[in-house]
């Protein structure tokens, strides 16, 4: 029975599988032999990096949330307009890593020591005259992603909102069908500010008018509401949250998720020392509420206020805030956040606030939604090419075994007139021997050539069932797009999800569904959907036909997986 997959992760375990297993198959037999290359290294041509794009309005965070994400501190930041150019980091080692590259528009590119990048920042002669900057960083994220940190789109320097939507033609990428979708990036992060209230529609249309990228789509796109300690609110994370959900549901046709990130919360947690935890913790829990209060009413309180019920005196106060420069609102929201939850210790202090910063959730997003796909996406390209040397093989080992067996039947049929031969006719022993020996390397090869293909078409059927299903998504979103409202807003949304538009996992592929048939559980959203497909669409023929006969396949498939799940939890 054939497997059937939705998640991207799982399709590329297949590949991971097939690329082991194909080219032994092909080494095994001499009439294939040579067509293994043509298969070998089909991970490693997959693994080329990807490209994570930040962009944003003008002082948005974009170059300290790219620091963050990225885990050290490459980008400029400042309060003013500081990224005057199309910036790109990424991995390098020793020497390099001292240095900066300047790719011209006019002349060729040049290398400048790191301490000159401050004459290519704001409004210079020289970042007008520039395509292009490639920092480079000996930094684990930067194996996996390119990260490019983008001038804001609402810039007072008039080239610099060009230069950011210039920025999809610019990108360089590995991957024809990739560009197709849309983007020059794999990944395109939308930084919003935390304006607590501003009306959705009023965001929604400030996002399309002055952020949003051309072409981009929730393929490939993700918002982070970005410091959102500095929400006025009582609790500023709690607000986030509610912040963010309002937002992707007036977004959820123009992102895949919304998420709160704090920069400066993750790189206090991820750099600062165990002496700056120990101090927050006993401030955070050494203090009573009241005094907590009053030291968070301002900077210049948290520094100068006497209180002998505060473990941490204001000369260690002042201490802290000159030692670690952390804005004020990032300050406050970990003494809040410390008091609120009352850590056991400094390192457990720390984890809470790397976990508030949302971080973690923001890379997990990355590389489980975006990545993924854009690895499958590149797989497509080279399964197709894998694929047709295999078609070759497999053709070569029939007709091998057509061949073969006729060779057998005929030393079947010669050892069998020698034995009818006289006894005393001498000579022909030898011949039935060698017709023996002959007929044994046959049979010994025609079991080899059947093992071959056996093992080849067990190896591909898996393999191109599932590449087939994935690629009838991408073409049933084509189909939709077509379509245009002939279905409904609903049943349009619903679709595209289904077909993975916001991401492969289950959860993303059904939960307009679920919304529709107001139902909690899967299994009753997906037999709803089919319900209501087989009574309106039902017979319906040429590309609405085709796009529902998919929808029922892939819900079907879905329904199987949850029955399957039910069953083993029984």
């Amino acid at each position: 029975m054939v497997r059937h997959i939705l998640d991207y992760q799982e399709f590329y375990r297949l590949i991971e599988d097939f690329s082991g297993e194909a080219p032994r198959i092909l080494r095994a037999h001499q009439t294939t032999a040579d067509l293994m290359p043509q298969v070998s290294g089909l991970l490693d041509a997959m693994e080329s990096g990807f490209t994570v794009a930040v962009v944003g309005q003008m002082r948005s965070g974009k170059s300290s949330l790219l620091n963050a994400l990225i885990g050290a501190d490459l980008a400029v930041t400042g309060v003013n307009e500081t990224t005057a150019t199309v910036n790109h980091f990424v991995y390098g080692e020793g020497e390099q890593c001292r240095r900066f590259r300047v790719f011209w528009k006019d002349r060729p590119a040049e290398d400048f020591p790191l301490d000159e990048i401050g004459r290519w920042v704001g409004d210079s002669e020289r970042a007008k005259a520039t395509r292009r900057i490639e920092f480079f960083a000996d930094v684990e994220f930067l194996r996996t992603a390119r990260v490019v940190d983008t001038p804001g789109t609402r810039s007072t320097i008039e080239f610099h909102g060009e230069a950011t939507r210039d920025f999809l033609g610019l990108a360089e990428k590995l991957d024809e069908t990739t560009r197709s979708q849309g983007s020059a990036a794999d990944a395109i992060i939308y930084v919003l500010m935390p304006v607590a209230r501003q009306a959705d529609q009023e965001l929604l249309g400030d996002f399309e008018r002055n952020t949003r990228l051309p072409g981009s789509t929730p393929y490939n796109s993700v918002a982070v509401v970005h410091k959102w300690e500095t929400l006025n609110a009582p609790s500023p994370l709690d607000e986030a949250h509610r912040k963010a959900g309002r937002i992707a549901a007036v977004m959820g046709d123009l992102v895949s998720s919304v998420i709160p990130v704090s920069a400066p919360l993750a790189r206090a947690a991820e750099s600062f020392p165990d002496a700056f935890w120990h101090w927050l913790l006993q401030l955070s829990s050494g203090c009573p509420g009241e005094t907590i209060e009053e030291l968070l009413l301002s900077e210049r309180d948290f520094q100068q206020l006497e209180d002998p019920r505060c473990p941490v005196p204001p000369v260690a106060r002042r201490e802290l805030r000159r030692t670690y420069p952390l804005p004020w609102a990032s300050l406050k929201a970990i003494v809040q956040l410390g008091h609120a939850r009352r850590p056991g210790s400094a390192a457990e202090l720390r984890s809470v606030i790397h976990q508030a910063s949302n971080i973690a959730t923001l890379r997990d997003t990355l590389q489980r939604r975006f990545f993924a796909r854009s690895r499958m996406i590149k797989a497509f390209s080279l399964l197709a090419k894998a694929l047709a040397p295999c078609e070759v093989a497999g053709i070569r080992l029939r007709n091998h075994k057509r061949r073969y067996t006729l060779l057998l039947n005929a030393a079947h049929d010669a050892i069998r007139q020698a034995s009818a031969l006289s006894a005393a006719a001498g000579p022909i022993e030898p011949i039935r021997r060698y017709l023996e020996e002959t007929r044994s390397l046959v049979e010994n090869d025609l079991r080899s050539a059947a093992d071959a293909l056996r093992r080849l078409d067990e190896a591909k059927v898996l393999l191109q069932d599932n590449f087939d299903d994935m690629q009838n998504d991408l073409r049933m979103l084509e189909y939709l797009e077509d379509l245009g409202g002939l279905l409904g807003e609903d049943w349009t949304r619903a679709l595209k999800h289904l077909f993975g538009y916001a991401g492969p996992e289950i959860d993303a592929r059904i939960g307009q569904l679920r919304d529709m048939a107001a139902v909690n559980d899967d299994l009753s959203a997906v037999q709803w959907a089919i319900g209501q497909i087989r009574q309106r669409w039902a017979g319906c023929g040429g590309e609405l036909g085709r796009l529902m006969k998919h929808a029922l396949f892939r819900l079907e498939q879905i329904a199987d997986d949850r029955e399957q799940q039910a069953r083993r939890a029984d």
